[in-house]
């Protein structure tokens, strides 16, 4: 086969090379290398760049800026209305901008060309190193030297080959499987679709159905998924909403399959998760997003290939229906009851109630909606599948529904959500069976409608990031299920609600404030959650002064009794008075930059009374394994915390702290009996111990290190990133 391929090689380079001759249309063949015709089209831009220079700047401000234009604006360009037609300071903008466009996308263009070129060679280095081996495994069979059947180590060798090919596969984007037809590319017997404009659509998935089917590839990952138990196959079906190649965070995933009511009884979800996804690395259907920094993954991603072969499997199954051939993805009731929102979503017919069946959905899930509201009116009083109102006698309810995730998905802020209308949340309360209810990273939510406390059902509240919103219901004891509460960077939340402390099921708790606020009649105390017996999780943000301690701090969650994992990040608390005196300026920088109302009462923190006895803990939590403090405030350590101490806690990480200077007030002699292995120092400028002393003495069973801006924790063998590995370990 090498021989054949160099002879063809002379005539492939002819092609490539061959130019047009001038005032001479290009015949069929030339011009197909992309980088020549890239190069081409890129001088031409640039011609067109210096007819259209770019505009004087104070002009240029109003391109960043939406339709339609301010009145200010208009004034602004009075003058130049008055030119001929083609020359005005509009069209002299739009030109600039289409310029500016092209001349990006060529130029992302002729680096992803780059990239082909290199796996192309890449893909040539590795499969040619097979052929040595797989031609001398022929010639044995061909000359009779094995028995009939090949044996364990010929087996073994094929299956490794098979392997590495079968991942070189999944590397390559999906190209269609045809030659260019005299129409054009983007036609079909020299028809043109879109009035001539390229069809936006995810490219390899739908336009090339047929060609991916009969792909070998497609039916390994096929036999994969039909291998799976029931569950894992939703599961594994799930990434099929989430663009390819895209990181998707293990947390999220866990609460979306705890709403769906697919992960197994009698384990801990984390760890369910946890082996759901193993399972799939193990299979290459997902791979690891590669962290230095973390011990363990916590994202994941499909690459191209793989992620076709899922859409289409599901879209086959009825699961998912959203996208369609050659058009943008549109949010469609699929025949399995899911409902993705996606962009735009908002401006299509289903959007309106009387055009969604909402009586039969089982989730609804935001995967890049900017504006979701209108999923709310699905599930009013008065939308009965659009026949008739429900009489006054009977409660509308929606049974069916489990999953309301209106939230951004991505741990990244890059997409804006925005509520428009929040009093629309009143229609929560007939979503009587909610599992998932998340807002994650929504603006514009100052409060949760009281409907919310209907919600007896509900199991995860996730409200992360929303940003504007200051307060929790008072009467949110009503979710007796809730085993989940995310409300962290709520920044505006100052309180916790009295009866948190009530909810007996709850065994995650992310954002919890300690603030300064004086009547504790009517909010919930730190050492109140010792009465969730299943908390097993927690973060706290400390914004409280006076004399409440780090000590106090530990006093009152020694009593925790199935406390696993502690977070705590404290605020302003070394400088009191002026964190008093600034609070007030923050949260109405706050309240300006999130279009609140001026005049809206915030309370600002009041001084704290100091308690009569200082508090001494006696004992951490008997189940912490993971400790993490942020921001810490104190120089030296309590005496609890001390290494020495520490003889069940597997995870330390210290990152902040300006006045922290050592672990104890003495190095010790011989090595502590320590149980930590994995230390995060971060943000430390005091902190001074040599590697020596942290290995051999304070940490002696430390597998893990990492080390950033300590500048006098010294002599560590770490790589350039600050990161040290014990080689013995395998984590």
């Amino acid at each position: 086969m090498a021989p054949e391929k160099a002879s063809q090689q002379p005539d492939m380079e002819t092609k490539l090379e061959s130019e047009p001759k001038p005032n001479q249309e290009p015949e069929a063949g030339d011009d197909l290398d992309p980088a020549k015709s890239i190069k081409k089209i890129r001088t031409i831009v640039e011609t067109l760049h210096t007819l259209f220079p770019p505009q004087l700047p104070n002009l240029t401000k109003s391109r960043s800026i939406p339709p339609p234009k301010s009145k200010v604006q208009k004034v602004s360009l009075t003058p130049a209305i008055s030119a001929p037609i083609g020359t005005t300071s509009l069209n002299h903008d739009e030109s600039e901008n289409s310029i500016h466009k092209l001349k990006r996308n060529l130029r992302l263009l002729e680096e992803d060309v780059a990239k082909l070129r290199v796996l192309n060679e890449v893909v040539g280095e590795e499969v040619s190193r097979h052929i040595v081996p797989l031609d001398k495994l022929l010639q044995k069979v061909e000359k009779g030297t094995t028995k009939s059947q090949l044996t364990k180590g010929m087996k073994k060798d094929l299956e490794d080959v098979n392997k590495k090919i079968f991942n070189l596969m999944c590397q390559v984007p999906l190209l269609p499987n045809r030659r260019r037809k005299p129409g054009g590319l983007d036609s079909e017997d020299g028809e043109v679709e879109n009035n001539g404009k390229g069809i936006e659509c995810l490219p390899g998935i739908h336009a090339n159905e047929e060609d991916l089917k009969r792909l070998a590839v497609f039916r390994q990952v096929k036999e994969k998924f039909i291998e799976l138990r029931i569950d894992r196959k939703i599961c594994m079906l799930s990434f099929a909403v989430f663009p390819e190649n895209q990181e998707v965070n293990r947390t999220m995933l866990m609460y979306w399959w705890i709403g769906e009511g697919i992960l197994p009884d009698g384990i801990k979800p984390e760890d369910a998760v946890k082996d759901i996804l193993k399972e799939f690395m193990e299979k290459k259907l997902i791979e690891p997003v590669e962290n230095k920094r973390k011990v363990e993954p916590n994202c994941y991603k499909m690459t191209p290939f793989v992620h076709s072969s899922v859409v289409l499997i599901s879209e086959e199954i009825g699961l998912f229906s959203m996208y369609q051939k050659g058009k943008k993805p549109r949010m469609k009731h699929s025949d399995l009851k899911k409902v993705c929102l996606v962009e735009e979503s908002s401006s299509q017919p289903e959007a309106k109630a009387k055009k969604m069946p909402a009586g039969d959905i089982e989730t609804v899930f935001n995967v890049s909606e900017r504006f979701p509201d209108f999923a709310f009116k699905w599930f009013s009083e008065d939308q009965s599948s659009g026949k008739k109102k429900f009489s006054s006698l009977s409660k509308t309810a929606y049974k069916m529904l489990k999953v309301f995730y209106l939230g951004r998905w991505e741990r990244t802020a890059n997409r804006h959500i925005e509520v428009e209308n929040p009093e629309l949340m009143k229609y929560l309360k007939h979503m009587t069976k909610l599992k998932l209810l998340s807002f994650q990273g929504i603006s514009r939510i100052e409060r949760l409608d009281d409907a919310v406390c209907k919600l007896r059902e509900l199991i995860i509240l996730d409200l992360r990031a929303c940003y504007n919103l200051e307060k929790l219901p008072d009467k949110i004891d009503s979710l007796k299920a809730l085993t989940y509460l995310d409300i962290t960077d709520c920044y505006m939340i100052d309180r916790m609600p009295k009866r948190l402390s009530w909810l007996d099921n709850l065994e995650v708790l992310k954002g919890f404030v300690v603030s300064d606020a004086t009547d504790v009649e009517t909010f919930c105390l730190l050492s109140e959650l010792k009465h969730l017996k299943k908390l097993r999780k927690l973060s706290i943000t400390i914004n409280k002064g006076g004399e409440f301690t780090v000590s106090q701090l530990f006093v009152d969650i020694q009593d925790f009794s199935n406390l696993e994992k502690l977070k705590v990040a404290w605020g302003g608390i070394n400088e009191h008075n002026k964190a008093e005196s600034t609070s007030g300026a923050v949260k109405e920088f706050i309240r300006s930059m999130t279009r609140l109302p001026p005049n809206s009462p915030v309370t600002g923190p009041k001084p704290h009374k100091a308690p009569k006895k200082a508090a001494v803990p006696s004992h951490l939590p008997e189940k912490l394994m993971k400790l993490d403090l942020q921001c810490f405030p104190d120089a030296e350590l309590p005496t609890l915390l001390e290494p020495g101490k520490l003889r069940t806690l597997e995870k330390l990480y210290i990152k902040g702290g300006t006045k922290l200077t050592g672990f104890g007030k003495s190095v010790p002699e011989e090595p502590t009996e320590c149980s930590v292995k994995v230390l995060r120092l971060k943000f430390l400028p005091r902190l001074k111990v040599e590697w020596r002393e942290l290995r051999e003495l304070y940490f002696p069973k430390l597998e893990f290190l990492d080390k950033y801006q300590c500048p006098q924790v010294s002599f560590c063998p770490c790589d350039g990133i600050g990161i040290w590995r014990d080689k013995s370990t395998q984590l």
